[in-house]
């Protein structure tokens, strides 16, 4: 009987031992609490560029904070601490590190763009930061990196869903492409998607012109589009450089059809540009400010709540896509949360309808992709604004 009794408390006192380790495990999962769940962005808020991270870490920052107002996810009110980069790849590093290793965030949501992101790819992996990037890269998701998922159709889709229009919706007598590009990434990418297309679609290239990102005036390359005959033009560069471009071709009273891709559609550009945005079609894979589609309309309705007027509405609005998507995937991890119920519950979300706010998002263990599909977008002049000219449409085979 007494070694009975005493494998009996043996076996309770294990039971004990078990259930304490398992509740200390869980308590310490990284960046969780009971009641709190810390979560890290590294986005530039200081320097030159400092206008495309403000808008959509202030949508992400919003989210949270109407979310925690609806009383939390699982009992859990989330907690963001946002480090500025300077849009500079060191400084992100930097910024990736103290947030894991002395803030102990649950996971990173961003990472910023497309060379930081890469700087970080190791950091990404060893600490398992599911993680969300504004860099469009197809290799950061082809090969698989389990820990990345790509936000939007990658630079070449978009560039292919551009020339698809103006092959088969724009259906110009003899089109002649004029490509304006930056010497970054994203430019030379969006520069060779538009060449193989239109080698495929027999449309003539007539000029390849570098517009260094940032220039405040573009006569150069606006006169030698005139010259070579372009009656249309393709802007591979964000924002900054695209709206002096159209002013300057409005200067020489230089009409093309002009097109850009996501980080240059916004209705900043027409507010910027008056009548000289009036040919301008953009690419994006996040839904018209204007919209009156759900998350749209939530999105308006939290940058009231909050008191923001959003420069760049459609960062505002990625920056409430990006923080919906994360909080979905920790309301399906549950009371478990942990770097791996996180990832786990991200590979969930199949056609995940955000509002449209993205197209339908699907991850699984095997694909990280995001969507292929984009809505492409024409100036309004007089309403101060782009409208959305076609619903959501991938690249044609």
């Amino acid at each position: 009987m007494m070694n009975k009794k005493k494998w009996f408390k043996s076996l309770a006192l294990a039971g004990l031992v078990l259930a304490f380790t398992a509740g200390t495990a869980l308590a310490g999962a990284r960046g969780v609490t009971d009641t709190e769940v810390t979560m890290g962005m590294v986005l530039v808020k200081t320097g030159p560029v400092a206008a495309l991270g403000i808008p959509q870490g202030n949508g992400m920052v919003d989210y949270m904070n109407y979310i925690n107002e609806q009383g939390g996810i699982n009992g859990r009110k989330i907690k963001v601490i946002w480090e500025d980069d300077g849009f500079q790849a060191p400084k992100s590093v930097a910024a990736v590190k103290k947030l894991i290793t002395r803030d102990k965030v649950l996971t990173i949501m961003t990472t910023g763009g497309t060379n930081q992101t890469i700087a970080n790819i190791k950091n990404i992996k060893r600490y398992k930061i599911s993680n969300i990037p504004n860099g469009l890269s197809l290799e950061f998701f082809d090969p698989l990196n389990p820990y990345i998922f790509a936000m939007g159709a990658v630079y070449e889709w978009q560039y292919q869903v551009i020339m698809d229009y103006i092959k088969y919706d724009l259906q110009m007598k003899d089109p002649k492409i004029g490509v304006v590009y930056t010497r970054k990434e994203y430019g030379k990418k969006g520069l060779d998607a538009v060449k193989k297309r239109a080698a495929k679609y027999n449309i003539p290239v007539v000029a390849e012109l570098v517009l260094p990102t940032g220039s405040p005036d573009a006569s150069s390359q606006v006169l030698a589009l005139q010259k070579a005959g372009a009656n249309i033009a393709i802007t591979c560069d964000v924002l900054p450089s695209v709206i002096p471009f159209l002013k300057t071709a409005e200067k020489y009273d230089y009409w093309p059809k002009v097109f850009g891709f996501n980080w240059a559609t916004d209705d900043l550009l027409v507010q910027a540009c008056g009548p000289a945005a009036k040919n301008y079609i953009g690419a994006g894979f996040a839904g018209s400010w204007s919209s009156d589609s759900p998350g749209i309309k939530l999105a308006r309705e939290i940058a009231a709540k909050y008191n923001r007027s959003p420069k760049l509405t459609s960062l505002y609005v990625g920056g409430i896509g990006v923080s919906m998507l994360f909080c979905e995937a920790i309301k399906r991890a549950g009371k478990d949360l942990n770097p791996d119920t996180l990832k786990a519950a991200l590979e969930s979300l199949r056609d995940f309808d955000t509002g449209g706010i993205f197209p339908p998002v699907t991850w699984t263990s095997e694909s990280h992709a995001p969507s292929k599909k984009v809505k492409l977008f024409k100036a309004d002049v007089e309403g101060k604004r782009l409208v959305p000219i076609t619903d959501w449409r991938p690249p044609r085979n």
